[in-house]
């Protein structure tokens, strides 16, 4: 009667599993958006608050190898921990990660925004891009939407985009939102770390 948190598979049943019920009533709340996480939109993207419908999608590229760079892959277990744990970012901090929707669409393509992990000295600008959706800009648009929006209503002292050194794509996005960058050693892992202002 638990849940399976061994599976592989990216479930669609969750909500069918006993330890789930509850939270999904709580998820609920999401719809209305009572954190009162802000909408950012650009020309092509709606950035907005996570929904419980993203879970699946989120577990999916969790799970994959495409979250090789962010700690991944993932389990089920540590899939949805992430996903609650964004939630939790946004009512303990302010801040956090965004879901990232085509307007034209509303398909959810990826998530970015700003978190304070603890190994880091700065809160991280951050962004993941679902399988399908590389190569056409939406990471960078979204990205940019972000940083400025950061600047001038989060009122960071600072904040910076922590890249490890083999994660080339995301290096070449941080190469066009910032010309500040060092080379540091956390968690005895090379980073280059992009500072933003």
């Amino acid at each position: 009667s638990g849940c399976d948190w061994s599976s592989d598979v990216c479930s669609s049943d969750l909500k069918q599993m006993p330890c789930f019920r509850i939270i999904y009533l709580f998820m609920d709340k999401l719809k209305n958006n009572y954190l009162n996480i802000p909408t950012i939109k650009t020309k092509r993207l709606i950035l907005n608050s996570p929904l419980e419908k993203d879970y699946e999608i989120i577990q999916c590229f969790l799970k994959s190898e495409r979250s090789k760079f962010i700690g991944g892959p993932y389990t089920n277990f540590t899939s949805w921990s992430d996903y609650m744990a964004n939630i939790g970012h946004w009512s303990v901090f302010g801040y956090g990660l965004w879901s990232v929707r085509i307007k034209s669409s509303d398909d959810f393509i990826g998530r970015v925004g700003i978190i304070s992990p603890p190994m880091f000295s700065e809160p991280d600008l951050a962004w993941q891009l679902f399988d399908g959706f590389e190569g056409k800009g939406y990471a960078y648009e979204a990205a940019k939407a972000v940083k400025d929006y950061v600047l001038e209503n989060f009122k960071l002292p600072t904040f910076a985009s922590h890249i490890l050194i083999d994660n080339k794509k995301s290096i070449l996005l941080a190469e066009k939102l910032s010309s500040t960058k060092i080379l540091k050693t956390i968690t005895n892992r090379k980073f280059i770390v992009y500072m933003h202002k």
